[in-house]
């Protein structure tokens, strides 16, 4: 199994501000520093199974939701518009997916 940093980062974000938590109120909760949660939403560090735990604790969800994440109809939905492109235009969308996510995670 190929795991995405950068999309466990971005569950981890979703799910942190579906709670209503700043960044620095989800460290003081986990014994951390900002600037270390900060890291793992961005998706540069993968995150600990220690991390994991202790996340599910505070934010609810399994470690699975983090780690691999739940397909929704709007995934499968985007994934299918996007197979029927040629694979010169897929490779534009994927560039354009990734910088909005740089932006988006500079949160």
């Amino acid at each position: 199994m190929n795991t995405d940093k950068k999309l466990i980062g971005i569950r981890i974000m979703q799910r942190r501000k579906d709670k209503g938590l700043t960044q620095e109120q989800l460290a003081e909760q986990l014994d951390m520093s900002k600037n270390h949660i900060s890291s793992i939403e961005c998706g540069k560090y993968m995150p600990t199974t220690k991390f994991i735990m202790s996340l599910c604790d505070v934010l609810g969800g399994t470690p699975d939701y983090y780690l691999v994440g739940t397909p929704s109809d709007t995934t499968d939905k985007i994934s299918e518009l996007v197979s029927q492109l040629p694979e010169q235009k897929q490779r534009i969308i994927l560039k354009l997916l990734e910088t909005y996510l740089d932006e988006f995670c500079s949160d």
